[in-house]
């Protein structure tokens, strides 16, 4: 037979009819390596004696293309499928191979054997014989709910239910059925195994292969740095009309990571300064053989101890291998990061707010010793301007029972001035803190001695109460089951001893980790207890967990926070304190309420009892207009309301947006009123808000103008941006069509506009000249940037690597470039035998010229595939390894493409025989 010009559809060749022998009742045809090659030869036609018989209930007419999925979402494929009004048919052989079943289709899809989820419930289903077999028992079996097509057996949905433990639910409208397993299946299993092993590796602190290929940012001896600036003019009643200026600036210093802050005034001069330089990387390659994962001097934050201290910030230095991304369930952490004048910072834990400030401390906020929970803990510190302003710094910490692998050491070490910062800068009206400029020295070992035991050590010198003092603590870290559970011990100087037991841990959906410590002699507790006086005995526990109430569409999902702590002093004092916070999306509305209970007793006096809360309504953002309420109450010593506050948000358009809120504090009698406003235009951020209170007449005016700069890494000239760039990394991605195919962009080569590019929680589009920037993206968080495909000019068109992982740092520019191929088709016609017939049902994948599959198909009718959106390059077609062998099938030649992107599909011809 000639072949085809090149483009031109190949003649098909008639037809094959091949008879097979009946197979006895019960019993399969011939083996299936036997007939396997004259199976797929029969298949080539698409008729045999039984298609489209008297008894077939369906027609090629009534042939469906529909996606299998999970309730689990462990699975997602897609199917041929057949409809009628007697109900949809499913491939029984497919069906079985997606879900992991060990069934088989043979004699043409007539008969189908093996057993589900346990051997010893076998099934065969007979379409000659009118049969079907459950156990060792018939079943009772209409014809019409099963029938052979192409080689497959395609069975009725609502009899598939009867055969397996599982439910379907199709959905003709959209085109899917979703599987819901009554049992564990296979596939789910090995979904757990595969589960198991990453939370493995990640206790381990093994991240294993990126999803996406690392690209590294150069270290400079001195780059330019991302700057954010803010002038303001402010008046109040208290300290009178002023002028104030903040100024943060981040970039590389002497191949370090520098960051300032400087605030001041035209009436206070200086107010405010922070310097840091330092590094961090998050897999933990820095300094050599010391293996660290941070190190910084200037003005740092320090850790603290298990018992006795807590961290402080100051000037001083600090290095440390402590995973950046890993915690132990009893870690206390602190969370600090930059404040503008006049924001709030509000912190989440997994969707639950634990925490609120508006007190900057040396212009940056401060979460300190916040408790974990076990499991993976998403952080968010949610930053809100006086003019409706949001930002956004997530942090996500992995959190396991604190056992380290054998062998694996964790150390930190540091040393810093208490609340003193490098340039000894005061801001007005100071009030020194308990042991203010006083040096503390922390240092701590974490060594694991075997799988299931982990043991620390830790000491410190430190000035408390003008004396010098030391403080060494031990201790070991196991488990029990699932329990994680800790012992730690303490000695100082003064002869004071303390032993702490804990245990923590998931039950049932319901994080708890509790902690108990008796202390000797003399012993302060500052973790416990935020002051230096002795104690004799403290306890804390912390649960979390999501109640739900009702079910289906109506089920309301209520996360909970709860917090409760005791301490008694050696002076015979104790103090009880709790916090239970909850919260419920209602109707587009969220529904907040937090209570605080506190109990001091003091040896011969009264007990002070107090319980408060405070509810919240607020709507959701994202709406123009956004409304919030708030009352304040108090339960004991009496039943009253303190306060009551509500506000209205109303954006104007993208730039511009309006707050008026009021507040009155019924103890007080006053009554404060707000109001504020934002416009944007170009990189500016212009901005008022202001606030009188009545009838005392204080008030407080305040005109901001904020904007950020620094240099284009792709144009290398000066830019202005909006406020916000200095705090974070930044990355510059631009899009372009690949014509040389070199994934390197040339000169002449077409920039791609509005393709967008994000990150999963920040997103940016391209400009005319292909390029985007994305800011805000963290300091040493792994960072996954991903170009949207479908945002592209043409759906021909596909980016050669979807994303690439950046280590973000502050004041730094990452510059990426992603190549766009244009997509190509293979299409062909796989034959059988001397006589090249065309074979349907051939399992067919695709292999690049690294050796990597990157496709797979399944032959139609005649022979027919196709391998769709191909990027450029090399490669070769091969028989699915399972099938193949299990039908004794093999390629008769080579059969390689290369594709250069210029041509829409290219045609080849598969050649299938009898393996030798």
């Amino acid at each position: 037979m000639p072949k085809p010009a090149f483009g031109q559809t190949e003649p098909r060749p008639a037809p094959a009819r091949l008879a097979l022998p009946s197979p006895a009742f019960g019993q399969p045809g011939a083996s299936t390596n036997a007939v396997g090659a004259t199976a797929l030869a029969t298949r080539a036609s698409g008729i045999g004696p039984d298609t489209f018989g008297s008894g077939t209930p369906f027609t090629e007419d009534d042939e469906l293309i529909l996606e299998i999925q999970t309730t689990s979402g462990s699975l997602s494929d897609t199917i041929t499928a057949y409809g009628t009004r007697a109900g949809v048919y499913l491939p029984l052989g497919e069906f079985a191979r997606l879900l992991d079943l060990a069934i088989v289709v043979s004699d043409d899809g007539r008969y189908a054997s093996g057993w589900v989820l346990d051997e010893k419930k076998n099934i065969a289903l007979n379409l000659r014989a009118g049969t079907l077999k459950v156990g060792d028992s018939g079943v009772p079996f209409d014809p019409r709910e099963a029938a052979a097509m192409d080689g497959e057996l395609y069975v009725r949905a609502d009899l598939l239910e009867q055969l397996m433990p599982l439910r379907l639910k199709v959905d003709l409208r959209r085109q899917v059925v979703i599987v819901e397993t009554l049992q564990p299946f296979p596939f789910e299993q090995r979904a757990e195994r595969e589960a198991a092993r990453d939370r493995l590796a990640a206790r381990k602190g093994s991240h294993g292969k990126p999803a996406y290929p690392r690209e590294a940012t150069p270290w400079l001896a001195l780059s330019f740095p991302l700057s954010d600036v803010e002038l303001r003019t402010v008046s109040d009643s208290t300290r009178g009309t002023r002028g104030e200026a903040d100024l943060r600036v981040a970039g590389d210093v002497a191949f370090m990571t520098g960051q300032g802050y400087l605030s001041t005034s035209t009436r206070d001069g200086l107010t405010a300064a922070r310097i840091e330089l330092g590094r961090r990387d998050p897999d933990a390659t820095l300094l050599g053989p010391l293996h660290a994962t941070q190190f910084e001097m200037g003005d740092v934050g320090t850790d603290g101890l298990p018992l006795g201290l807590r961290g402080v910030s100051g000037r001083g230095a600090m290095i440390s291998n402590t995973p950046l991304e890993r915690a132990s369930v009893f870690d206390k952490i602190d969370l600090r990061g930059d404040l503008p004048a006049g924001y709030d910072a509000e912190l989440y834990r997994n969707n639950t707010l634990i925490g609120s400030t508006r007190v900057p401390v040396n212009g940056q906020y401060e979460f300190l010793q916040v408790p974990v929970e076990f499991g993976l803990n998403v952080f968010r510190v949610v930053l809100y301007g006086p003019q409706g302003q949001r930002r956004e710094d997530v942090r996500q910490i992995s959190v396991g029972d604190g056992r380290l692998a054998r062998g694996e050491l964790v150390y930190s070490f540091g040393i810093a001035q208490k609340d003193v910062n490098l340039l000894g800068v005061r801001p007005p009206e100071f009030v020194p803190s308990t042991d203010y400029a006083r040096w503390r020295a922390t240092g701590q070992l974490q060594y694991g001695v075997s799988a299931g035991v982990t043991a620390t050590l830790g000491g410190s010198w430190y000035e408390s109460g003008g004396q010098r003092r030391w403080l060494a603590t031990a201790g070991l870290r196991s488990g029990i089951g699932s329990v994680a559970t800790r012992l730690d011990f303490g000695v100082n100087e003064a002869g004071g001893n303390a032993i702490e037991v804990g245990l923590g841990g998931a039950f049932a959906g319901v994080s708890l980790t509790a902690t108990h410590a008796e202390y000797f002699g003399t012993f302060s507790d500052e973790v416990r207890s935020y002051t230096i006086d002795p104690l004799r005995r403290a306890t804390e526990a912390d649960l979390t967990a999501t109640f739900h109430i009702g079910s289906g569409e109506h089920q309301l999902a209520i996360p909970m926070a709860a917090r409760v702590r005791r301490v008694q002093f050696a002076d015979g004092r104790v103090a009880t304190e709790g916090a239970l916070r909850a919260s419920a999306l209602i109707r587009h509305v969220l529904v907040s309420n937090s209570f605080s209970v506190s109990q001091t007793l003091s040896p011969g006096g009264p007990a002070y009892n107090q319980i408060t809360g405070t509810f919240d309504l607020a709507s959701l953002s994202g709406s123009k207009t956004q409304y919030r309420a708030t009352l304040g109450y108090g339960i004991v010593p009496s039943a009253r309301l303190n306060s009551a506050g509500a506000e209205i948000d109303r954006a104007f358009g993208p730039d511009t947006r309006a707050k008026a809120s009021i507040s009155h504090m019924l103890d007080s009698r006053t009554t404060l009123f707000g109001l504020s406003a934002i416009r944007r235009f170009g990189p500016f951020s212009l901005s008022f808000d202001g606030n009188v209170a009545v009838p005392s007449n204080t008030y407080s005016a305040v005109l901001r103008l904020g904007f950020s700069f620094g240099r284009n890494p792709v144009s290398h000239a000066m830019f202005l941006g909006r406020p916000g760039l200095s705090q974070g990394g930044a990355v510059a991605a631009r899009a372009f069509e690949d014509e040389n195919g070199n994934h390197r962009f040339d000169p002449g080569e077409p920039l791609l506009s509005d393709v967008t590019f994000d990150t999963g929680s920040l997103q940016g589009t391209t400009g005319k000249n292909g390029v985007t920037l994305i800011g805000g993206l963290g300091d040493a968080t792994r960072t996954y940037l991903r170009l949207n495909a479908e945002t592209l000019p043409d759906i021909a068109m596909a980016p050669a690597q979807t994303g690439v992982e950046i280590i973000p740092r502050p004041g730094r520019i990452h510059q990426t470039d992603f190549a766009v191929d244009r997509l190509s088709d293979i299409e062909g016609t796989a034959y059988f035998g001397a006589g090249q017939q065309g074979v349907s049902g051939l399992s067919l994948r695709l292999v690049d010229a690294q050796g990597k599959v990157v496709k797979h198909t399944r032959t139609s009718a005649g022979g027919v595939f196709l391998f769709e959106q191909l990027h450029p390059g090399a490669y070769r077609v091969e028989l699915d390894p399972g099938q193949a062998g299990q039908l004794g099938l093999s390629l008769e030649s080579a059969t390689s493409v290369t594709l250069d992107g210029k041509e829409q599909a290219a045609r080849i011809k598969v050649l299938v025989g009898k393996a030798p």
